[in-house]
C-alpha cells in the first residue's frame, strides 16, 4: 500500500502550481502518490501538471470540468490508494522538505484516525515570502491536548477550538472511507461539513504544535479574498450539520452547539452581502431561521434581523438575543 496520497484540486492557479509542485515531489518520503484534479482551469494550470508528470510518475491528473474544489477533492478521494490522506491546494506549498514523512510517521507510530497542525499565513510581495502564524497559530486549542491521543467523546465541549482547515489534517483513508465523510459540494467553506463529521467519530486524534503548511494569503481571484458575500454557502452548511446529527442520532450531543456556531456564521454573511444579490439571501436566510425557532431551544428564538442590519447591527442582535436566552432557558 502506498503510504500516503496527496489531493490537490486545481483552478486556474498555473502562475503558483510549480511552486506547490516542487514543494511535494521534493518531500523526503517518497512513497506517495499526488492526485492533482484539473478542475476545468482556463489557465495553463493543466499544462504545467503535464509538465511535472513527465518527470515524476507519482502524479495522478484529472482532468474534468469545473464543479469546485469540494467535488475535486471527493473524486481523488475515490481512486486514492495511500494509507493516510492530506489534502493541498494548488496555489499553496509545504514549508520543507520533511514535512510528509514527519507527519506520516507520527500518524502511524500513534495508530491516529486524524493528526491535527497549525499553518502558517504567507504573503508574497515583490518577489519575497512573508510568514506568520496567523488564524493557524493553534492558539484556540487548549495544551491538554498537545501531544496526547484523545477521542471524539473527549472534546464535545472543545470542537470548535480546533483548525477546521482541510490542509491542518492528515486523515486515515479507511477512516474517511468507512464513516461516508466527504467534502460538501458548495463554493466556499467544503471543508467545515468533512471537519466536523470527522471530528465527531474519531477514535484517535492527536494535535502536534508543528506549522509545515504554507497558505498563500493574498492571491488575486482567491474566494478567500473576496470582500462582499455572493454565495450562499455557511446557509447549506448549517444545513447539512443539522441532518448529518440528526442521521447519525448525536444531535444531542452536539445539535445546539453546532448550530450555533454555523448559523452565527450564515448572520454574519448577511451583514456582508453583496447588495444586488442580499434579497435572495435574505430570503433563504430567515426560511432557515424560521425552522431553527420552530424546532429547535436556542438564542434564535429572541433572535430579530433584517435585511438592512449591517454586519455589526446583527452582532449586537446577536449579543442581545444570547443574552435573553441564557436568562430565560
Amino acid at each position: 500500500m502506498t503510504k500516503l496520497s496527496v489531493i490537490m484540486p486545481v483552478y486556474n492557479v498555473g502562475k503558483y502550481l510549480p511552486m506547490c509542485l516542487d514543494s511535494i515531489v521534493s518531500q523526503t518520503l517518497e512513497d506517495i502518490e499526488i492526485i492533482c484534479v484539473n478542475d476545468g482551469s482556463s489557465d495553463e494550470s493543466l499544462s504545467v501538471l503535464q509538465q511535472y508528470k513527465e518527470k515524476d510518475s507519482r502524479i495522478i491528473i484529472i482532468d474534468k470540468k469545473n464543479e469546485g474544489s469540494g467535488v475535486a477533492r471527493n473524486t481523488a478521494l475515490a481512486i486514492a490508494q495511500g494509507e493516510y490522506i492530506y489534502f493541498v491546494d494548488g496555489d499553496d506549498w509545504l514549508d520543507n522538505n520533511s514535512v510528509l514523512e514527519k507527519l506520516y510517521s507520527k500518524a502511524v507510530e500513534d495508530n491516529l484516525d486524524i493528526l491535527i497542525f497549525g499553518g502558517l499565513s504567507c504573503y508574497e510581495n515583490e518577489g519575497r515570502i512573508y510568514k506568520s502564524k496567523g488564524g493557524y497559530s493553534l492558539k484556540t486549542v487548549d495544551k491538554k491536548y498537545i501531544n496526547k491521543v484523545f477521542s471524539a467523546d473527549d472534546i464535545k465541549k472543545d470542537i470548535f477550538e480546533f483548525p477546521s482547515t482541510a490542509w491542518t489534517k492528515l486523515y486515515r483513508r479507511k477512516f474517511l472511507i468507512d464513516n461516508n465523510i466527504k467534502f460538501q459540494l458548495i463554493k466556499v467553506g467544503q471543508d467545515q461539513l468533512p471537519f466536523f463529521h470527522s471530528m465527531i467519530l474519531g477514535e484517535r486524534i492527536e494535535v502536534i504544535d508543528e506549522f509545515p503548511y504554507c497558505y498563500r494569503k493574498n492571491r488575486v481571484g482567491s474566494a478567500m479574498t473576496v470582500k462582499k458575500k455572493k454565495n450562499h454557502s455557511p446557509i447549506y452548511v448549517t444545513k447539512a450539520v443539522e441532518e448529518l446529527l440528526i442521521k447519525l442520532r448525536k444531535f444531542d450531543d452536539y445539535g445546539t452547539m453546532a448550530l450555533s456556531k454555523y448559523f452565527g456564521k450564515a448572520t454574519s454573511w448577511l451583514g456582508k452581502f453583496q447588495d444586488d444579490l442580499k434579497p435572495e439571501y435574505y430570503a433563504e436566510y430567515m426560511e432557515l431561521l424560521t425552522h431553527l425557532q420552530g424546532s429547535y431551544n436556542g438564542w434564535w428564538k429572541y433572535f430579530n434581523p433584517t435585511m438592512n442590519d449591517g454586519y455589526w447591527s446583527l452582532k449586537v442582535k446577536q449579543i442581545i438575543a444570547k443574552q435573553k436566552f441564557k436568562l430565560l432557558k
